[in-house]
């Protein structure tokens, strides 16, 4: 039997240890198998599933690898692949077009010096999912500078086509620079999107 001076020597050798590790390291398990664990969503006539399928940010980073499928009737009518970090989160969007069913699959962690990214995605009446763009939030964690976006609906009155559209800001917080935004526009034409970036400030790879 090992004596009491015995053990706690090992606990504190253990914290000890701990102390030195990096945070993402000193994850429990227990909170990474949670992130492995499906949800579902339901969207109208739609099921929506998603999960990270492995979490480890000592090995992956922030790009730790995902899924999300796309339910009708109990089949899969769609499935995405994604890498991201944190917390997995859904969003139904307003139907404000056509009853298109817009919503985003959302990643990352709310503090200062981290991404937030949120995917959009549109589900058709003739079932058809389109994968739109990836648009993300931060703040720096001196508090110099935002980025943030929005989304908006509109009909096209040219040709009456659905319209999503998205502005990315850049805000810098001392004044000190212009604030910057773009705008991209996704269209629904003849049952695709197609994706027109107005301007190019932001240097974005959507």
């Amino acid at each position: 039997m090992k004596s009491s001076n015995q053990v706690n020597n090992v606990e504190d050798s253990i914290r000890a240890i701990n102390s030195l590790m990096k945070p993402e390291m000193q994850e429990s398990s227990e909170e990474n198998t949670g992130l492995l664990v499906k949800q579902n969503e339901v969207l109208g006539k739609y099921k929506i599933e998603f999960a990270y399928t492995a979490y480890n940010e000592e090995k992956y980073g922030f790009d730790n690898p995902g899924y999300l499928k796309v339910y009708k009737n109990n089949k899969v009518i769609f499935s995405d692949t994604f890498l991201g970090e944190h917390e997995l989160y859904f969003f139904n969007l307003d139907n404000r077009v056509d009853n298109n069913l817009f919503f985003t699959l959302n990643w990352g962690k709310e503090a200062c010096d981290y991404q937030q990214t949120s995917r959009f995605y549109c589900i058709t009446a003739d079932d058809k999912v389109h994968k739109l763009g990836d648009h993300w939030a931060a703040s720096n964690g001196d508090g110099y500078s935002s980025r943030s976006f929005e989304h908006f609906y509109k009909q096209n009155p040219q040709d009456n086509s659905s319209q999503l559209l998205v502005i990315e800001s850049l805000f810098f917080h001392e004044h000190d620079k212009k604030d910057v935004s773009d705008t991209i526009v996704y269209t629904l034409k003849e049952n695709k999107f197609e994706t027109n970036r107005l301007s190019s400030h932001l240097k974005s790879d959507n």
